[in-house]
């Protein structure tokens, strides 16, 4: 979800394309070929840049939404089958695609559906082993060569974007917090300028899959993928708000202190994201998510012109 050009006051349109319709299932069902023609299809939601509907029990299509974005989502593919035997938990397969039509003029993919829930403001029953299998993730995930797959940079040492994307989400939802108090935490990043690794790039709880035990079995959306700064990732760890999880993170993958420095930094922005969202979205969902991790970050977990908060 949470997408820098979407903060700062831009259309989707200008930044992302011309809008590409949305078609009912009904639609998207004429364009199947016979081999699928006879399974349902329902529509699941949609993100920055995909309308995703399921087809029967076993798959999901995946649409840009955007002019020029099928490319991109050809590129997400074939990084995903190059990860996949690298990292411990499940991702998006592609199983085949479908053909441009007027209708649909980028094509759609047709991906494995995978078990599980988004982890999105559910409650954890063992927080403790959430912690360990992401910790595990996240060291498999950076660890991967850079020589290995094809991936952009997207890496911003200043930290002015997210600065000002920060500001215009405070503006957008500044009433639910103290945001003379958050602008001062976000005009104090830490050092930025760092080496870049592999990077899920909106590694949250949103794009989690949780099993019926509440354990991690899948991870969802990699279209911000890049390579960027590790403390990006772990930001998504200290956004749940979860110290346990946190914890025991850390302790199957230990990071050193500028990272974590960092990756509160970026919490802070994207907590505020999720405020602006949920207010402008009028999604429940992500308002509880950003005002709880503000109030962990701000109860000591985020270190502000070097000191403490509180």
């Amino acid at each position: 979800m949470w997408h820098l050009s979407a903060h700062r006051g831009l259309s989707e349109a200008s930044v992302n394309g011309d809008a590409l319709p949305t078609l009912s299932p009904a639609e998207v069902a004429a364009l199947l070929p016979p081999d699928l023609a006879e399974e349902p299809v329902t529509w699941l939601g949609e993100g920055t840049d995909h309308r995703v509907y399921r087809l029967g029990q076993a798959r999901v299509l995946r649409f840009p939404k955007w002019s020029g974005r099928g490319e991109a989502l050809r590129r997400e593919a074939a990084l995903l089958a190059a990860l996949a035997p690298a990292l411990p938990l499940s991702v998006p397969e592609v199983l085949g695609w479908g053909q441009p039509t007027p209708s649909c003029p980028e094509g759609f993919a047709v991906a494995r559906s995978l078990d599980g829930r988004s982890g999105l403001g559910v409650a954890l029953p063992a927080p403790d082993q959430v912690g360990r299998s992401l910790g595990h993730f996240l060291n498999a995930l950076h660890r991967v060569p850079r020589s290995s797959i094809d991936l952009p940079t997207d890496h911003d040492p200043t930290g002015a974007d997210w600065r000002e994307a920060a500001h215009a989400d405070l503006a957008a939802g500044g009433d639910l917090v103290n945001s003379a108090f958050w602008a001062r935490v976000v005009d104090s990043p830490p050092p930025l300028d760092v080496s870049l690794v592999p990077i899920h790039g909106d590694f949250a709880a949103e794009h989690v899959l949780l099993n019926v035990a509440g354990l991690p079995c899948g991870v969802l959306d990699w279209a911000d993928a890049a390579l960027g700064d590790p403390a990006r990732d772990w930001a998504g760890l200290l956004h749940w708000a979860e110290p346990d999880l946190l914890a025991a993170a850390l302790a199957v993958a230990p990071q050193p202190a500028a990272l974590l420095r960092r990756a509160t930094w970026y919490a802070t922005c994207r907590a505020l994201g999720d405020l602006a969202y949920g207010v402008a979205e009028g999604k429940e969902a992500y308002l509880r998510a950003g005002r709880r991790a503000l109030d962990r970050l701000a109860r000591g977990s985020v270190q502000a012109m070097g000191k403490p908060i509180l």
